[in-house]
């Protein structure tokens, strides 16, 4: 092999085994999930692909007319590290609820999503 097409697999090799050091924190799952009809939750659960770090992780919950819900503090699950657990301060009424999240994982990249769910009486 030549030097240039060397370097050009040692680029190459570099950049495709980069992604996974890039790799970001990613929603797995929800309680309540995306889209459910449930009970007023005492709790909202989010379980990421990876650790999270909760003093720059969290939630905001708002109801259908934009006013935010009361939330406690952002902590992880002690028995799963990447499971962000916020407890919810006040009683949700009927209706609907969107969740706002963003996580900050051990590679320091934050990430953002929303979903949104019901409460039935």
């Amino acid at each position: 092999m030549s030097k240039i097409s060397t370097a050009t697999l040692a680029l190459i090799t570099a950049i495709l085994s980069g992604g996974v050091a890039l790799a970001h924190p990613q929603l797995q799952t929800s309680a309540p999930s995306a889209g459910a009809t449930t009970t007023a939750p005492k709790q909202i659960s989010i379980t990421f692909n990876e650790i999270v770090i909760p003093q720059f992780s969290g939630i905001e919950i708002k109801d259908k007319a934009g006013r935010a819900i009361t939330t406690g503090k952002s902590t992880v699950d002690p028995a799963d590290k990447k499971r962000l657990v916020v407890p919810v301060k006040e009683e949700l009424s009927s209706g609907e609820y969107k969740v706002d999240w963003h996580a900050v994982s051990d590679d320091t990249h934050r990430v953002k999503g929303t979903y949104s769910f019901s409460v039935t009486r």
